[in-house]
């Protein structure tokens, strides 16, 4: 099922006018570097809060920890049914305005389920881990849906620095619950709460103008409800997809915390969470800029995309996590940090699988425009189904069924930044 007429890129590639691909190209590397910039500084900030939160607690709850993100990342992803890509594609502000409008019904949904399901559960779990997964939840849709209207209008930079009082509260947050004597994991989960709704503050206050301009528009119901069901394509097909993208980047953490060695799973855990950062600041500096730059050239009628614009993303990628596997090789062959050989030592390995996840994350956004939706779900099917078998076939191996995931995982980037570029021209498939 591809986008409806009026979301739908109007104009794709033109080989008459590829004389300005070249300055195109150079004025998104620009753009995308300038956003990378800005969001460094914000994610070093949030590394270094990390890595001395590792110093005063285990290793070992890095396993369960990764678990917890990893659900509360999924629940965020759909909590709006995949309906924001709507905001950023929309040809006017009426329809972004009725856009926001149904995201926030789907979020009001989504949020009051997830209640209701974490008050049934809470028994099960340690004190206030489910309400701090609401909260959290509740939190991370505030925050996308800001980060949603930045990017429509342009202002991801704006956004970018706004979060700079987050990057600072969240580890200020868990230090001090850690030197309050508070369970180490609960410290994470509810440091992670806190964050969020202060990043969530902050970038909504950033986009203050925007949000009065779609919330001071009375709700069109009929149309909101019309909007639903003309892309009913997003919160099933769509959301499926994305949802089995992002199941493929968070298999491995799911079988860490079975690992006989909890010293091995924790350091596994913790390399994860600690190239999470590069891995969001390599797709965040992609996504918005690309996602813009299509949603502006379909507004105005202009070409899509040219062909070499589909392999940037595995080329940042692929630079970027080369230059950290070659630096913690060298740290590791001079005995620079001894205490980091076994977590040194596995890094590129984990560093490939990560870079599959960065490269990936944009194109998924790019195929969501294009109306690849089928495509996209069968092909992240495939590398999870592919990725769940080798870690499961090589269990008492975990390194080598990371590789091997890895390697699928850059795989299905290269295929899809082929495909893309390759039904690049024409309209878009309707599937």
């Amino acid at each position: 099922m591809g986008f409806p007429a009026h979301f739908a890129p109007a104009a794709w590639h033109q080989p008459a006018l590829e004389i300005h691909v070249p300055s195109r190209a150079a004025g998104l590397l620009r753009r995308i570097a300038k956003l990378a910039l800005n969001l460094m500084s914000i994610r070093v900030l949030s590394a270094v809060g990390l890595v001395v939160a590792l110093w005063i607690c285990p290793v070992q709850i890095f396993a369960n920890l990764g678990l917890y993100l990893a659900a509360v990342n999924l629940a965020a992803l759909a909590v709006f049914g995949r309906y924001e890509l709507l905001v950023v594609a929309a040809d006017d502000e009426r329809k972004c305005a009725d856009a926001v409008h149904l995201c926030l019904l789907t979020a009001c949904f989504a949020v009051a389920a997830t209640f209701a399901v974490a008050i049934t559960l809470q028994h099960l779990f340690v004190s206030y881990v489910t309400l701090s997964f609401v909260g959290a939840l509740f939190a991370r849709a505030w925050l996308r849906l800001g980060l949603t209207l930045a990017t429509r209008h342009g202002r991801y930079d704006r956004a970018v620095k706004a979060l700079l009082p987050h990057a600072i509260g969240q580890p200020a947050i868990l230090v001090y619950l850690i030197y309050q004597g508070h369970n180490p994991f609960l410290a994470f989960v509810l440091s992670d709460f806190l964050g969020q709704l202060i990043a969530a503050s902050c970038v909504c206050f950033s986009e203050r103008q925007a949000f009065r301009a779609v919330l001071l528009r009375s709700a069109r119901m009929r149309k909101i409800s019309a909007l639903a069901s003309v892309n009913l394509g997003l919160p099933t097909l769509n959301l499926t997809a994305a949802a089995s993208a992002f199941l493929f980047a968070t298999t491995p953490l799911f079988f860490l915390p079975a690992l006989p060695n909890g010293i091995l799973a924790g350091t596994l855990a913790l390399l994860f969470r600690l190239l999470d950062v590069p891995t969001n600041l390599t797709s965040a500096s992609m996504g918005p800029v690309l996602m813009k730059e299509i949603a502006d050239r379909k507004r105005q009628g202009t070409p899509w995309m040219s062909r070499g614009t589909f392999l940037l993303p595995a080329a940042i990628a692929i630079v970027v996590f080369g230059l950290i596997s070659l630096g913690g090789l060298t740290l590791n062959s001079l005995e620079l940090a001894p205490s980091w050989h076994m977590a040194l030592a596995v890094l590129p390995v984990v560093a490939l699988f990560q870079a599959g996840i960065a490269a990936a994350l944009p194109l998924i956004d790019i195929a969501t425009l294009a109306g690849r939706q089928k495509g996209l779900f069968a092909l992240n099917l495939v590398a999870v189904v592919l990725a769940g078998a080798a870690l499961l076939m090589w269990a008492g191996d975990p390194i080598f069924a990371i590789l091997v995931a890895g390697s699928i995982g850059f795989a299905r980037v290269v295929v899809m930044s082929l495909w893309l570029a390759a039904t690049n021209g024409g309209k878009p498939a309707a599937e």
